[in-house]
């Protein structure tokens, strides 16, 4: 087991809030190595739990499929990264059993949640919400790119490159970094906090967004390699299977690093 010792952040304003510390960004790479030792102490658990989500991000394209509605399969996929952080409330659980020398198996990353189950179900809903949003804005998108155009693989597929869909591209990235971006400041470090100092969503996502200020650069170049290692995993198909225990470990070893554990 991971011999860690975190001293706990000064508390601000609340007891379940915290000041969260200033780091240098050296510590990101702390962070992946703390985290790949995890994965390859619950390889079994964590790879398992994350084929779990996997292939729920199949049946959902394969269902958009059967329904004869394609277009919908990329902003579904792509929204399905909004809820990504409540995905990874198991990877942050089994860091902690890791931390304690105690067991971790499926059901305790399953059930992960029930440590603050009405705050973590509160952020999930506000994911699911913004999932909503995203999939509205994108047909909107849609619809001021292509005018008149339907919806469907085949006419999207004849204006791929043309002018109208090299701006549509672009309206799409930049909603999508917004969302991201309050995706990335408000998650961070809420759902560890969460779990480890049973905050509830407001003070969380606060003293999230506060730390990513303070600490921008390092918290940029963090940004930076999720995106990297998820496209690793993207492009090499099975390698999401470790890409997001990966991201998901090394996340709880980065809140323990700026906001600190509660003892």
């Amino acid at each position: 087991m991971n011999d860690i010792k975190d001293t706990p952040s000064q508390t601000y304003l609340v007891d379940e809030m915290a000041l969260p510390r200033k780091i240098d960004t050296t510590r990101v790479f702390e962070w992946l190595s703390k985290g790949w030792a995890d994965v390859k102490e619950l390889k079994r658990v964590s790879t398992f739990y994350a084929a779990l989500f996997l292939m729920l991000g199949l049946l959902i394209s394969f269902g958009f499929y059967v329904m004869e509605l394609p277009y919908l399969i990329l902003p579904a996929l792509s929204g399905f990264l909004l809820v990504g952080p409540a995905i990874a409330v198991g990877f942050y659980e089994g860091s902690l059993r890791c931390q304690r020398g105690e067991p971790f198996a499926l059901t305790h990353a399953l059930l992960g949640f029930q440590r603050n189950t009405y705050s973590i179900m509160a952020i999930g809903i506000a994911q699911v919400f913004l999932f909503m949003v995203w999939i509205r804005l994108s047909f909107t998108l849609f619809a001021i790119a292509f005018p008149g155009v339907m919806p469907e693989a085949e006419p999207i597929m004849e204006r791929m490159f043309s002018q109208e869909g090299i701006d549509f591209a672009l309206m799409i990235v930049g909603l999508g970094a917004v969302f991201a971006s309050i995706i990335f400041f408000t998650g961070s470090f809420s759902l560890p906090m969460m779990i480890d100092r049973k905050t509830v969503l407001i003070p969380a996502m606060l003293t999230s967004a506060y730390a990513v200020v303070i600490n921008f650069k390092a918290m940029v170049l963090w940004a930076g390699l999720i995106v990297l290692i998820m496209f690793l995993g993207l492009i090499t198909g099975v390698g999401l299977i470790l890409a997001f225990p990966l991201i998901g470990h090394a996340t709880w070893h980065a809140y323990c690093d700026v906001i600190g554990q509660k003892r």
